[in-house]
């Protein structure tokens, strides 16, 4: 069997003419009223405020996650996401039964359910075993390599394993931890960062008897030290994505909770890092996002020379673009924080550049000629 691999290519420079603005937003769909028991909190106690809002939801089956993936997981081609190693699985055609998971030169045989926070750390408990937030479906080669080893950044030289997409097992390199862990692509870090501080807020009773190398013993703080900051810069490098917003309001319907760190991602910072100001459930602005589009909007620039755009940012940095054509294809996607942004499309037509800084997604629509 051929492997069946998805690769992506970051090209670097834009060709395009301006015809206008489109009026285009993603945002999460929190329910009215949803977080009103952790307004105007801060730090450990808004934590816990946070848990009475999400702790309660239905309790899926193991069995039921096969199906349940297929609405939180797959892409608009019909294939599952593969946040281990980007394979092109097919939907139930190709998820892992009791044969063999693939090799180490095939690794796109099938797919299983990755509890991307491994399940020994929580004797296999209920909810946590089932629960959508943090089980994904990914390469079944990759995920036994992965095992119950923390994550962490593999020290230069000292990988052990490496997927094909680049997700590697080796010796942990993150100051404050040096032994085995498991280092999934850039792409997914702050994924799976939001998902680990969901866990430790949705069983905030449970947690401080879990046992890893990444948690600490208690229900504050939740995680070691190194765990903490490294988590906290995955947050930061890797903002939340359109993909992560979709998956939270279909993991909202089938189980009925959400998870706030995708909703508000500065909540990580009010709970673990700097930021001890209240959480207010608001974005600066107009409550429904007009005004801080618009405020947006008027730092920023298009310079137009021939089919060249220059897209400048003088706010401040943006967290990432992307570049999708009418179908809604994506020829580009760029998640480096930066306040500039050039990009050359492949063939004449109309594009869409999305724009994304904190919770505010917009767009322009653009034309090659």
């Amino acid at each position: 069997m051929e492997p069946k691999i998805q690769y992506h290519n970051i090209m670097k420079k834009l060709i395009v003419s301006l015809i206008g603005m489109l009026p285009w937003m993603a945002w999460a769909q929190v329910p009215d009223g949803y977080y009103d028991n952790a307004l105007n909190k801060s730090g450990y106690e808004l934590k816990r405020a946070l848990w009475q809002c999400i702790f309660r939801h239905e309790q899926l089956s193991y069995a039921e996650l096969w199906t349940a993936f297929g609405e939180t997981d797959v892409d608009g081609d019909g294939y599952i996401i593969d946040m281990y190693n980007d394979c092109l699985f097919e939907f139930q055609e190709d998820q892992c039964g009791s044969g063999s998971s693939g090799n180490e030169q095939d690794q796109c045989v099938c797919y299983n359910r990755e509890h991307s926070m491994p399940k020994s750390w929580f004797d296999d408990g209920y909810p946590m075993y089932t629960d959508l937030f943090h089980l994904y479906p990914v390469s079944g080669y990759v995920n036994s390599r992965r095992s119950n080893y923390p994550f962490g950044e593999v020290k230069e030289g000292r990988a052990t394993f490496t997927s094909t997409a680049g997700s590697q097992l080796g010796t942990c390199g993150y100051p404050g931890y040096g032994k085995t862990v498991f280092e999934p692509v850039d792409e997914y870090k702050g994924d799976f960062a939001r998902t680990y501080f969901y866990m430790a807020t949705c069983y905030q009773e449970k947690v401080a008897n879990w046992k890893s190398d990444m948690l600490a013993g208690n229900n504050q703080q939740t995680f070691t030290d190194w765990a903490k900051n490294m988590l906290l810069e995955w947050h930061e490098q890797d903002p939340v994505s359109e993909k992560e917003i979709a998956r939270n309001n279909a993991v909202y319907e089938i189980q009925g909770n959400r998870n706030p760190f995708i909703d508000y991602p500065e909540l990580v910072e009010k709970i673990w890092g700097d930021d001890d100001t209240p959480f207010t459930g608001e974005e600066e602005g107009d409550s429904d996002g007009t005004g801080v589009e618009e405020a947006f909007w008027n730092q920023c620039s298009l310079h137009v020379s021939g089919r060249f755009l220059q897209l400048e940012y003088k706010g401040g940095l943006f967290d990432s673009v992307e570049i999708v054509d009418v179908s809604g294809r994506q020829i580009c996607h760029s998640s480096v924080k930066q306040s500039s942004f050039a990009f050359t499309l492949p063939a004449a037509g109309v594009y869409i550049v999305r724009i994304q800084k904190g919770r505010l997604n917009t767009a322009k629509k653009i034309s090659v000629l």
